[in-house]
């Protein structure tokens, strides 16, 4: 997790009033390699088999199909000028 999506994430899970138990469940659709759609929601806590990968206060919860895909990967995050967030996953150089 990048700085700015660990940002996006606090104001995010902060705005839906979402306390320490929560914060972005990320989702799947789909194998990456074929164009996979990434599901983004703010939750209030990981559901049952859900992985928690944390930085500091900072929760994503991942399901066990969307964790065996992303393993290698880095979640970031981009600002549009409307403050609208889009997150990325991207491959560490």
């Amino acid at each position: 997790m990048t700085e700015s999506a660990t940002e996006a994430i606090n104001q995010l899970t902060a705005a839906q009033n979402v306390h320490a138990d929560g914060g972005l469940r990320l989702t799947l659709g789909g194998r990456p390699e074929e164009g996979a759609e990434l599901t983004v929601e703010v939750a209030a806590h990981p559901m049952a088999g859900d992985r928690v990968i944390g930085c500091a206060s900072t929760q994503v919860f991942l399901g066990r199909e969307t964790r065996v895909h992303l393993a290698d990967k880095v979640l970031d995050v981009r600002k549009d000028i409307d403050g609208h967030y889009t997150f990325l996953i991207t491959t560490p150089n």
